[in-house]
């Protein structure tokens, strides 16, 4: 393993009011996403991926950045398909982690359809990230219906094939849904880079602490 591979990501805070760090950054879509939002807030250009794997992947074919939700847990049915420690370890050769941050996510809710309620719901339509709060506001016996981003769970509630789902306020506004337990966590960001080939330029983020 080099030495550039194991160099320590600086914990920073990210820019402040209308500043951006130049490039392009790879991120989980689809639009609407957390990761979406905080790429839009940071960075010029923001190429949407169907995973983060898929971002690290593009970020490391096309020399350029990455943004990955540190703790990430992706599912396929209720196997878990692929997690942030994971992705990390196997990309270790390649990319490096520039640069770590904490910053709210988009305002958060529990929604359901106009007549509907999560006290009484059969389904709950969710990212894995967001158990916790189905757990809080949604009935106990509802089946988990889990999806790799917050908007596709909002739309399944949409196309009444969920009861419930955890989504975005926005995203949900969007849809017409109705709204009842609003929340913002935060969320932990990672900024991987690809690691330099001998004959490219050593790259470097502006720290705008």
């Amino acid at each position: 393993m080099t030495e550039q591979a194991v160099r320590p990501a600086r914990m920073i805070r990210p820019p402040r009011g209308n500043a951006t760090w130049p490039g392009i950054v790879a991120t989980l879509g689809p639009e609407g996403t957390d990761a979406h939002a905080e790429a839009l807030r940071l960075f010029g250009q923001a190429v949407l991926v169907e995973s983060f794997d898929a971002a690290v992947r593009f970020a490391y074919e096309t020399r350029t950045s990455a943004l990955v939700a540190a703790g990430f847990v992706e599912r396929s049915e209720e196997a878990v398909a692929d997690l942030w420690v994971d992705l990390h370890f196997r990309n270790l050769e390649r990319m490096r982690m520039d640069q770590v941050w904490v910053s709210p996510t988009k305002q958060m809710c529990v929604a359901t359809s106009q007549t509907a309620d999560p006290a009484t719901a059969r389904s709950v339509a969710l990212h894995p990230a967001t158990a916790v709060f189905a757990d809080r506001f949604v009935a106990a016996g509802a089946r988990r219906q889990f999806v790799d981003a917050k908007p596709v769970a909002v739309r399944l509630v949409a196309d009444g094939r969920a009861d419930c789902c955890i989504g975005s306020v926005d995203v949900v506004r969007r849809y017409g849904l109705r709204i009842h337990q609003v929340f913002q966590p935060t969320m932990i960001w990672c900024l991987y880079s690809p690691i330099p080939r001998p004959d490219e330029p050593e790259r470097t983020m502006p720290n705008r602490c």
